[in-house]
This record gives structure tokens, C-alpha cells and sequence, in this order.
């Protein structure tokens, strides 16, 4: 197994444990919800791409991850914790976001398209205010999913009033979160984005998109870390 399928699989894993073990407890906390409330399934993801940027050259006491030490400010609020904040030499090397998701595909897909948007807005317009140093931020945004019969499916819209994007038209939820991945760097909103699905029973990680690949987040990691070290 890859590196880094081996990480996503373990964010899987830890996020069926937490919702077990909230269930023995006797939690009201409906099904797998209870891993993600628990707060550490994605730390396997966040580790590894620390790894990454340690490779690239960036010292490790220079790297934050998990829930400590991860706010940056925002221009339209106070300020927001990131996945992985990396500060050098007084500047942001750069700010990633992670994200997952089992089941509830419909409405969690929703809120994860305008928490994206609003996070990257916010955070470029504090950068041009000066709130972040001498740099521009660089952003990274990952996004993991359950491989599944109904993520894969074609999903219908409505169409009240007026027609919705062709390419998002029928689209799987699987399409939607590549295309919303994809577009986010079209638009400069984020620099790079790794998008993998994972089926966590037979223990398999696929990649959709051959522009959205954990060697290309990564090849991006090392770009940004030699801008910086030059």
C-alpha cells in the first residue's frame, strides 16, 4: 500500500473506532457523526502532510497541525483554525484544510463547497490587509470521501428558474467534489487540491482525477517550500 493510502485508510479507521466507542458509551450521537465530533480522525492525513513538508525542506518546529496553535486571522471575522498552519522565517509558508466525508452527501457536500469558498476569501483579503506577513498565502485544500454505491450514483437537480452548470447537471457526488476541487484552483482560491475516495471496508483508495493526485498536492508542497527557502 501507497504512503499515503495507508494514511487515508487510518482516518478511516479512526473515525469508526471514535463512533464505537461512543456507542458503548450509550452516545446519542447518531452512526459514524461520532468520528468526527471526536475531533482526531483526519490527525493520520494531517501528519502526513506535514511529513511532506519537512521533505520539502521546512524545519518540523515550524509546522502546526491537529488543535493547537493553528489560528490565522481573517479579514471578515477575527480569525480561523486551520488543519496545518506552517510559518518560516516570520512568513506563511502556507495554510491546508483538510476535509472528509461518510455518508450525507447532499447537504454536507453543500456546507463543505461554502466553508471552502468562505475560508480562502477570507483569508486572501487578511493577506492584502497585511494581517499575514510579506507573502501571499499559500492554500491547500484536501478533500477525502466514502467510495460508495451513492457517491458514485448520478444525483438529479432542480431547476426552478434557471439551468444548472452542464457539467454539474446529473453529476455523482463524486464528480461534484472533483469538480469543486478542481475549480477552486481554476479560480486561484486555493494553489493545490488533492481529492481521494476510499472504500474503508475492503481497505481500497482511488484517486478520480489525474489533476487532482496526491503527487501533484505534493510536487505543489515542494514548489511553495523552494519559493520560500530560495
Amino acid at each position: 500500500m501507497e504512503a499515503f493510502e495507508d494514511a487515508v485508510i487510518s482516518c478511516w479507521r479512526l473515525r469508526r473506532d471514535a463512533a464505537d466507542k461512543a456507542l458503548a458509551r450509550g452516545s446519542k450521537d447518531p452512526g459514524l457523526r461520532a468520528g468526527v465530533t471526536s475531533g482526531a480522525h483526519l490527525d493520520p492525513l494531517a501528519d502526513f502532510v506535514t511529513t511532506a513538508f519537512v521533505e520539502a525542506g521546512i524545519p518540523d518546529y515550524a509546522i502546526w497541525n491537529g488543535r493547537r496553535r493553528v489560528d490565522l486571522p481573517g479579514y471578515f471575522r477575527a480569525e480561523k483554525r486551520w488543519d496545518i498552519v506552517v510559518i518560516h522565517g516570520g512568513e506563511l509558508v502556507a495554510a491546508v484544510e483538510l476535509k472528509s466525508q461518510f455518508g450525507s452527501f447532499g447537504n454536507n457536500l453543500n456546507n463543505r463547497a461554502e466553508e471552502a469558498l468562505g475560508n480562502a476569501t477570507d483569508l486572501q483579503q487578511a493577506a492584502e490587509q497585511g494581517l499575514l506577513g510579506r507573502t501571499a498565502p499559500w492554500l491547500g485544500y484536501v478533500y477525502l470521501m466514502q467510495d460508495e454505491a451513492k457517491s458514485r450514483a448520478p444525483v438529479a437537480v432542480t431547476e426552478s428558474h434557471f439551468r444548472v452548470d452542464r457539467e454539474l447537471k446529473d453529476a455523482s457526488y463524486q464528480k461534484r467534489v472533483m469538480l469543486l476541487c478542481r475549480r477552486l484552483v481554476l479560480k486561484r482560491l486555493y494553489d493545490a487540491a488533492w481529492f481521494a475516495v476510499a472504500d474503508p471496508d475492503a481497505g481500497v483508495v482511488s484517486e478520480p482525477a489525474r489533476d487532482l493526485t496526491w503527487a501533484k498536492f505534493q510536487a505543489a508542497i515542494r514548489g511553495r517550500v523552494g519559493q520560500i527557502l530560495a
